[in-house]
């Protein structure tokens, strides 16, 4: 447990002085033992003249970071923990220190279902500029419940959507949980119409499936507004909800997408939000691999 200042590639996961982070600490710390990977745990503080440059941390941000390299040594002991600092402002400083990471996994205060705007700003920034999938942990999460459920991916007849089945596919694989896969339709309609939202959901998972053949996964059709059609799914014990972002340089909460708030805002479990080139990305692997298929 070596604290350092070269650049992240492992699971970047930002610390501050509130219970939320500390939670996002945890599950940050248990995806890096499931990964192999390394953990920087990260804070930020004020501008100054050298901002975005890793730092040692000293005096109040060093007591916090310790605290939070305790939480993640009691979630996963074999996990190596780094601490530094970096100055700015928290949204591009964050960003600036996972661009070749794998995982920016931060806290978010929204137990009363009321994003904080501070939080909001961090939140909208990362999800529109991160080059990593953005993982947002509330702070109602309960840990006890991180080994049971399944991967929840919303499919909105989007390619960014299409990214995002990709990656969830990959993530339910290697937690060896099943793949749910859901489209909302605003009314229930004709059976044509359902036929329609049936026939995105397998053009979506086609890829994923012929990338991981024995992923157990299910396809289901919900009527009415998607948000909130995606909390009552995931309340039924989803492990995850994967997302995905088409916000470019989104600086605040209110210019993400409103289906993206509100389940940030209002989800028991963690949230994956893939930002829009990431998702291009995994939608170009799943479009590759069907191609080599054929």
């Amino acid at each position: 447990m070596i604290d350092r200042t070269e650049p992240a590639t492992g699971i970047v996961a930002g610390v501050g002085g509130n219970t939320a982070t500390l939670r996002a600490v945890r599950w940050a710390a248990r995806e890096a033992d499931r990964r192999h990977l390394s953990l920087d745990l990260v804070q930020v503080l004020p501008p100054s003249r050298r901002d975005h440059v890793l730092q040692a941390p000293q005096g109040r941000a060093a007591a916090l970071l310790e605290q939070g390299r305790h939480v993640a040594v009691a979630a996963a002991p074999d996990v190596p923990v780094r601490l530094s600092v970096v100055t700015g402002v928290a949204g591009p400083a964050l960003v600036h220190v996972a661009e070749r990471a794998e995982l920016l996994v931060l806290g978010s205060r929204s137990a009363a279902g009321d994003l904080d705007l501070t939080v909001g700003r961090i939140v909208g920034h990362a999800v529109g500029r991160s080059a990593c999938p953005v993982v947002l942990v509330p702070q109602i999460w309960d840990p006890g419940a991180a080994h049971s459920g399944s991967v929840l991916v919303h499919v909105d007849g989007t390619r960014e959507s299409v990214g995002a089945v990709a990656w969830a596919a990959d993530v339910a694989e290697r937690w060896r949980a099943p793949l749910e896969a859901i489209a909302v339709g605003a009314r229930r309609g004709s059976e044509a119409a359902e036929q329609a939202l049936r026939q995105r959901l397998s053009e979506a998972v086609a890829g994923a499936t012929d990338r991981h053949p024995d992923l157990a996964r299910h396809e289901t059709v919900v009527w009415g507004n998607a948000a909130e059609a995606i909390l009552e799914v995931s309340r039924r014990q989803a492990r995850m909800i994967v997302l995905c972002s088409r916000g470019y340089g989104a600086l605040t909460a209110s210019f993400l997408g409103v289906t993206t708030q509100t389940v940030v805002r209002m989800a028991s479990c963690p949230t994956a939000v893939l930002p829009p080139g990431v998702a291009e990305v995994w939608a170009s692997r799943g479009a590759r691999q069907v191609k080599e298929d054929a």
